[in-house]
């Protein structure tokens, strides 16, 4: 029988054979495995968790931009500035004194530098000198002035005497003429010596000659008023020229201690020192940069926004501004101003778009934000830094 078994077995298919068990091995059965949920079914569940988390991030970030980021512009083209004074010589000469050092603080009228002064000293002295020879002479030019006036009194008196003596004269002469006509008819008739007619005729040319010597005398003496009356005018003239001399001898002084003034170098606002290229005993001239004074608590941000942003941006909306330097810092600031032209329009050769191939650029506008002065971050910020700055439009 087993034998028969083998045979036929050899004949089933190997398929067959293979699941076929051997005659003579025993039957084991084998336990049922549990049931076990499918693969496409723990996909499913993954793929459906990972959507529904994407929805929901989707939902904040919709959420997100509908009611901040739409509203808000924002720039990395923006700086920190500030309005630097540099502080330069007004007058030549050595420095004798510097009183600050390199980003020290200063404020407004603290002695910087002191330029060597005695130069400027002496320049005062001399010009003091001058002034005082100057109010001399206006002295003696009032002087003369006075005396040709008294000089002219004096000869409008002697004038009205002459004229007096002309007077008399005339009188004497015109009676000397009545008694020399009166005299001739009583020659006439023969009851007058011809001694006395003779006498007669020479008392009336005597008063004649009077008359004559008198008005030459009036005509002297007004001669002599119109050269006392020259002399004045030119006394006049002269004080004219001598208190010109004295006022610009005093402009003279006042330049001199201006000049003295300014070898003390004060600074003009407050602020930190910074460029300093001055040191003691260097010889400077007028005109020549010193150091330069940053207003750092005044500074402020200019950033330079798209045209294309502009439209709802407008003078007093917030600002928040982040520094590249202190990332985690953030400033708060106000729109202060807009620039009336494009960058482009300031640049040294404004581009003309009217000529040559033409490709539309984006132009970029500078606005001018305030910065608050108070805070952590407005003590940080320096004039260059770069910033970014994010309006809120809807403030």
């Amino acid at each position: 029988m087993a034998e028969l078994a083998l045979v036929a077995r050899n004949d089933m298919p190997i398929e067959a054979r293979k699941a076929a068990p051997a005659p003579d091995a025993p039957i084991v059965e084998t336990p049922a495995a549990p049931d076990a949920p499918a693969p496409k079914k723990r996909r499913g569940r993954l793929i459906g968790g990972i959507g529904g988390l994407l929805l929901i991030a989707g939902g904040a970030l919709a959420y997100q931009y509908e009611t901040v980021w739409s509203h808000q512009e924002s720039t990395d083209n923006a700086y920190v500035r500030a309005d630097i004074t540099p502080v330069a010589a007004k007058v030549d000469g050595y420095v004798a004194k510097l009183l600050v050092d390199d980003n020290q603080p200063v404020k407004a009228g603290d002695v910087i530098a002191v330029i060597e002064p005695a130069d400027y000293q002496a320049r005062v002295a001399k010009a003091e000198a001058d002034l005082a020879a100057a109010r001399a002479n206006l002295g003696t030019a009032s002087a003369a002035r006075g005396s040709a006036a008294a000089q002219a009194g004096a000869q409008g008196e002697a004038i009205a005497q002459a004229s007096a003596r002309v007077a008399a004269a005339r009188a004497a002469a015109s009676k000397a003429a009545a008694d020399e006509g009166r005299f001739a008819q009583l020659a006439g008739k023969g009851w007058v010596t011809k001694a006395q007619m003779d006498q007669v005729r020479a008392a009336a040319a005597a008063s004649r000659a009077d008359v004559a010597a008198a008005q030459a005398a009036v005509a002297a003496q007004r001669g002599q008023a119109s050269a006392a009356g020259e002399t004045a005018v030119g006394a006049s003239a002269a004080i004219a020229a001598a208190r010109a001399q004295v006022q610009a001898a005093e402009a003279a002084v006042r330049a001199a201690q201006l000049d003295l003034s300014r070898t003390v170098i004060r600074a003009p606002v407050d602020g930190v020192v910074g460029n300093r290229a001055v040191r003691v005993g260097q010889l400077v001239k007028s005109g020549q940069q010193l150091l330069a004074i940053v207003p750092v608590q005044t500074s402020y941000v200019v950033a330079n926004f798209k045209e294309t942003q502009l439209q709802k941006m407008h003078v007093g909306q917030r600002v928040d501004i982040r520094i590249d330097a202190y990332p985690h810092v953030r400033i708060a600031g106000r729109i202060d101003s807009l620039a009336p032209a494009s960058g482009a329009q300031f640049a040294l050769i404004p581009t003309d778009s009217a000529s040559g191939n033409f490709t539309k650029i984006v132009q970029r506008v500078p606005i001018k934000i305030a910065v608050a002065k108070s805070g952590l971050g407005a003590q940080l910020l320096r004039p260059g830094l770069s910033v970014v700055a994010t309006v809120d439009t809807r403030s």
